[in-house]
């Protein structure tokens, strides 16, 4: 019995350690008019420790909108981890392209505002969303 729940443990260890986080996301509603609404989505709680989403401004750009999040290190130590950016029209669709994970680093208890500007004149919210470092696998 104490070695079948032995093998058990081991086995729910190296699934949880295999298995991918969801990022945190923070969704946000803007307009022409600027920001209407933001709410975080919060799924992996150690990296919230370290990093938490902070003040959002939009912009008009031309026809388009610009975003800008501040991002805050709570930690005294340096956080890696990767961002993106998706953009959504009136009814809820993407209007985003490929839109790749990108890596960054930010020094204890400093924040930085990451930007993206909408790829079309129809998007009016989007979700910036951050996660731990994830390295490509060799194949």
């Amino acid at each position: 019995m104490h070695r079948s729940l032995s093998i058990i443990m081991a086995c729910a260890i190296l699934l949880a350690a295999c298995a991918g986080t969801a990022p945190n996301v923070l969704d946000v509603q803007a307009g022409p008019g600027g920001l209407s609404s933001k709410k975080v989505e919060v799924n992996d709680k150690v990296l919230a420790r370290q990093l938490a989403f902070g003040e959002v401004s939009v912009r008009p750009v031309g026809s388009s909108l610009q975003a800008q999040v501040m991002v805050q290190n709570l930690s005294s130590r340096d956080v890696n981890f990767e961002y993106r950016f998706i953009w959504y029209d009136s009814s809820g669709f993407e209007v985003s392209s490929l839109t790749a994970w990108i890596p960054a680093t930010l020094a204890g208890k400093v924040s930085r505002g990451f930007k993206s500007t909408a790829p079309s004149d129809n998007a009016v919210s989007f979700k910036c969303m951050i996660r731990k470092p994830n390295p490509l696998n060799d194949m």
